[in-house]
């Protein structure tokens, strides 16, 4: 059995929220992908007090240092968000998945009720309800 370049985002142990009253975040739906240098991802979307939101996960392999801007210019090059602000709408931070991988989640933020800051171009899957 071969080992895998960059380990798949494990999101296992994230229960999907629903319901709006007492959370603050309300889970839309998620895909998964592959960039161009095969690094497997995950992509997340969500909303929470008037904003809409994706969230990237992938492997922190070999991306150890990466800034907000070096994700703005990977996302849009791989074709999966175009940025429509002048400000960057992209905040990163490293997680640690439910396989104990090193994972970046890169936040970015799609749109207020007044304003677009973002374009994301993957079609989210449904999330499966509990006792579907």
């Amino acid at each position: 059995m071969t080992k895998e370049k960059y380990p798949k985002p494990d999101r296992s142990d994230y229960t999907p929220n629903f319901v709006k009253d007492d959370y603050e975040q309300v889970d839309i739906g998620w895909n998964e992908g592959v960039l161009f240098d095969g690094r497997p991802y995950r992509v997340e979307g969500w909303f929470m007090d008037h904003i809409t939101m994706v969230t990237y996960f992938f492997s922190t392999k070999g991306m150890e240092n990466y800034t907000d801007d070096m994700f703005a210019e990977l996302l849009t090059k791989e074709g999966l968000i175009e940025i429509l602000s002048e400000e960057n709408p992209i905040e990163a931070d490293i997680i640690t998945d439910a396989a104990g991988n090193e994972m970046w989640s890169v936040n970015v933020a799609i749109g207020t009720d007044d304003k677009q800051y973002a374009r994301d171009f993957t079609p989210l899957n449904s999330y499966k309800r509990t006792g579907e």
